[in-house]
C-alpha cells in the first residue's frame, strides 16, 4: 500500500506533465519523493507502529489467574506452509510460531490453562491447527491441554466462533501480534467476550535507535508501514461498522 501510493503519485505527476499541466506535475513528482522519503526512513513508520503496539502491555503479571478454573489461551492464526519435508515448527510462518512460543510461555505459567488453536481435527491433510498442535507438543505441551477452534477466515470470525464454541464465560487469554492487538480486542469484545490481551512480536523493540545505519532508509520501514497502515484502516472500518449499527 505505501509504494502503491507512492507509484499513483508519480503517475499522476507524469500524466499532468503530458497533459502540459507542468506545474501541477512538478508537485505531483516532489511530493511523491517526499512520501517515499518518509515511508522508507524510520521516522513514521515507527511513529504509527509504536502508537498501535503501546496500547497492551505484554502479560507478566498472572496472579489474576491463580482463582480461576480454567483458563483459555487462545492463539490467533497467522498462517502455515504445507510441506511434509519440514518439521512443524518450520511450516509455521514467524508470526505464528512467535504467537505459538509467546501461549507456550504462558500456559506454563498458568497451569489451569488450555491453548486454544485455530483449525478444525487434524485430517490426512495436514491443516494449520495440526501444524499449530504437532508444534506445541514438540515444545512440551499435552496434547489434553489443547484445544480446536475450527477453521474462521480472518480476526472477526475467530471472535465469534470461539464465542459460539466456548461461550462468553470463559477466562480468555488472546495472543496475537502487538500491532494486530487493538483490532483484535475491539473485534472479540464486539463478540460478547472481556479479553486478555497478550502482545507479542513486537515490530518496535526499542524506542531508541542504536546506530545509525538504522536512521537510514530500509525496505524493513517499508514493511512497517505497511503493517501499521493495515491495521490503522482496519481499526477504523471496525469502529465504523460498530458505529453504524449503535453498537
Amino acid at each position: 500500500m505505501p509504494l502503491t501510493i507512492f507509484w499513483l503519485i508519480l503517475l499522476a505527476g507524469l500524466f499532468f506533465y503530458i497533459l502540459k499541466r507542468k506545474r501541477t506535475g512538478l508537485v505531483c513528482g516532489v511530493f511523491s519523493i517526499i512520501w517515499l522519503a518518509m515511508i522508507t526512513s524510520p521516522f513514521l513508520p515507527d511513529l504509527l507502529v509504536r502508537s498501535l503496539e503501546s496500547r497492551f502491555p505484554p502479560l507478566f503479571e498472572i496472579s489474576q489467574f491463580s482463582q480461576k478454573d480454567s483458563v483459555y489461551i487462545l492463539v490467533l492464526g497467522a498462517g502455515y506452509a504445507d510441506n511434509k519435508s519440514l518439521p512443524p515448527n518450520d511450516q509455521l510462518s514467524p508470526n505464528s510460531l512467535l504467537r505459538l512460543s509467546e501461549a507456550i510461555r504462558l500456559q506454563r505459567l498458568i497451569k489451569t490453562s488450555r491453548l486454544v488453536l485455530r483449525g478444525s481435527a487434524p485430517v490426512e491433510n495436514v491443516s494449520e491447527s495440526a501444524v499449530f498442535m504437532q508444534t506445541a507438543m514438540v515444545l512440551g505441551v499435552e496434547e489434553n491441554k489443547i484445544r480446536l477452534l475450527g477453521t474462521p477466515e480472518n480476526t472477526r470470525l475467530e471472535a465469534f466462533e470461539y464465542t459460539r464454541k466456548f461461550g462468553t464465560n470463559t477466562t480468555l487469554v488472546l495472543v496475537t501480534d502487538a500491532i494486530h492487538m487493538p483490532r483484535a480486542m475491539l473485534l472479540f469484545q464486539k463478540a460478547g467476550q472481556k479479553p486478555i490481551p497478550a502482545p507479542t512480536n513486537h515490530l518496535v523493540k526499542s524506542k531508541q535507535k542504536q546506530d545509525i545505519s538504522d536512521w537510514g532508509p530500509s525496505a524493513l520501514n517499508i514493511e512497517k508501514m505497511e503493517y501499521a497502515m493495515h491495521e490503522i484502516f482496519g481499526l477504523a472500518w471496525v469502529k465504523t461498522g460498530v458505529r453504524s449499527r449503535g453498537e
